[in-house]
């Protein structure tokens, strides 16, 4: 009976590292898939249309910065920023401010005639607000032009002169109908960085794919570039207005229509505050996992529960062979535990966060499950909310 007992635990407890090597290998794999920025932008006599459509809601302290970036692009500027048909348009989308959002707007219009500024009061029932947002920016611009591409940009994301550019020639040269890449850390950025985003690629990844395989594709907010005539074939953010997780949707549906998505690795081009302070990175991911979950609260439990188990096991199966002075768990945790910590320094070696943290991989990660329960918690509670806006599931 009790070597039966033994059996039954010693498969349980290889069950587990065997998981946890499981996830690592498979986010390994999909860390490799994500694309390289082209180093050389694409060269064209007379290049595509680029809309850019920023929404933008109380961003006050961060709209300047993301609109300087924008408007100093190196792209299309053979053609002018006074040109009748610019290359690049920008239009920005003030959702409903009760900052200073509209007057930094406003002065940025006032000086480049390639920004508009349009002005929403919130989404009509049916529809989120940042996606109704990003809809009526693209209304805003006017009817498809040949070849154009449209780029959303979050507000708190500043992209380097050459992004545009090169992200797009990486999309020519992929073949691709949407490409996005996530920004980068600023200076001085907080801890979230190396604690929270190493296990929040790995669990979006999880679920998504950066070559659009498996259920989902995968895309990222920040700045997402996509052929307008395949935002057309797919119906535009109309055909997604109540979603709440929108890049992931709206590559998810590029792909189910038969477009190739593709992440790119342009940190080095592009930045983000949206994870800064620490608070607001933990909310961003907070709010990231209820959308990504419909706020189911069984799924928010078991998923930040089994995180924290998981993430937990390999650190206790070691500390319990060493005191048993076993060799077999001494073995079977530290396997786990280096799988963990191999991946923690990939991942933030993609995100530009820093692998420092690495041998704390198994903490870090369970920390992350934290961020689970929270919003298990705010779903009990009825109180999820981004922006000032209650969320309805």
């Amino acid at each position: 009976m009790v070597s039966r007992h033994n059996a039954v635990r010693g498969a349980l407890l290889a069950a587990t590292v065997g998981g946890t090597v499981y996830r690592s290998l498979r986010t390994l794999r999909k860390a490799r898939a994500i694309l390289p920025l082209e180093r050389q932008p694409a060269s064209t006599v007379l290049p595509p249309t680029v809309t850019v459509v920023v929404p933008a809601r109380n961003e006050e302290d961060v709209l300047d910065n993301c609109l300087r970036g924008i408007r100093e692009q190196t792209y299309g500027s053979a053609r002018g920023q006074n040109d009748e048909a610019p290359a690049l348009r920008v239009v920005v989308v003030d959702d409903g401010s009760t900052d200073g959002t509209s007057e930094i707007a406003a002065r940025h219009a006032a000086e480049d005639p390639r920004v508009r500024v349009v002005r929403s009061e919130g989404p009509p029932a049916g529809w989120t607000g940042k996606v109704h947002a990003m809809h009526v920016g693209v209304e805003a611009a006017g009817e498809p032009e040949a070849g154009e591409w449209l780029m959303f940009v979050d507000a708190d994301t500043v992209l380097a002169p050459e992004l545009l550019a090169k992200l797009l020639s990486t999309a020519e040269h992929a073949d691709a109908d949407l490409v996005s890449t996530p920004g980068g850390p600023p200076e001085n950025h907080s801890a979230s960085w190396p604690i929270l985003m190493p296990a929040g690629l790995q669990m979006i990844g999880e679920n998504a794919d950066p070559v659009g395989k498996g259920s989902k594709a995968f895309a990222i907010g920040h700045c997402i570039l996509l052929r307008r005539s395949h935002y057309e074939k797919i119906g535009g953010w109309a055909a997604l207005s109540g979603r709440r997780n929108e890049d992931i949707a709206i590559a998810t549906t590029v792909r189910d229509h038969g477009g190739v998505t593709r992440v790119v690795e342009g940190l080095s081009y592009a930045t983000t505050s949206g994870m800064d302070p620490f608070r607001q990175g933990w909310d961003s991911f907070r709010k990231s996992f209820v959308a990504g979950t419909n706020g189911s609260l069984p799924l928010l439990l078991g998923i930040g529960l089994g995180q924290i188990s998981l993430s937990l096991a390999s650190p206790g199966i070691l500390a319990a062979g060493v005191r048993a002075r076993n060799p077999a768990l001494i073995a079977l945790g530290s396997l786990g535990w280096a799988a963990q910590s191999a991946t923690h320094a990939r991942t933030a070696r993609v995100m530009h966060a820093g692998p420092w943290l690495a041998p704390a991989a198994p903490f870090t990660n369970a920390v992350f499950g934290g961020i689970m329960l929270h919003g298990a918690l705010e779903v009990a509670r009825g109180v999820t909310s981004w922006k000032g806006r209650a969320a309805k599931f």
